[in-house]
């Protein structure tokens, strides 16, 4: 699957290099966690980024500067994707390149549909 179809939240990046909705990985259907749901997602589905702020015990810069938006469920922001192109041999699609990759709390990869790398604080 390379485009989401209107329902999903975010894409997740497998090893593989196949992408997958969020409501398939977050509920549990595509899983690392033997088939159950992340204990984050909201109906299934990845929760909605939100503005990082540094007050909240969650907070960390790994994830963002201030203001920035991010998942409430991920550890890490990693870049845009298009600086991870090449990496373990994956080729991802142009139009995804530029969005800020994030990795989740289920160590997983993500991008979110509209959340650019170069204007982190809107989705477009």
């Amino acid at each position: 699957m390379n485009k989401t179809d209107g329902r999903a939240k975010s894409l997740f990046i497998a090893p593989d290099g196949n992408l997958y909705p969020d409501y398939m990985v977050c509920s549990g259907k595509i899983s690392g966690n033997g088939g159950s749901p992340c204990p984050l997602a909201q109906n299934g589905h990845m929760p909605d980024p939100q503005p990082l702020d540094p007050n909240s015990p969650n907070y960390s810069i790994d994830k963002g500067k201030a203001g920035e938006l991010c998942p409430p469920c991920v550890k890490q922001q990693l870049g845009h994707l298009g600086h991870w192109d090449g990496h373990r041999g994956q080729q991802f699609p142009e139009e995804l390149k530029p969005l800020r990759l994030f990795k989740c709390s289920q160590w997983h990869w993500l991008v979110v549909p509209g959340l650019r790398h170069d204007s982190p604080t809107q989705v477009k």
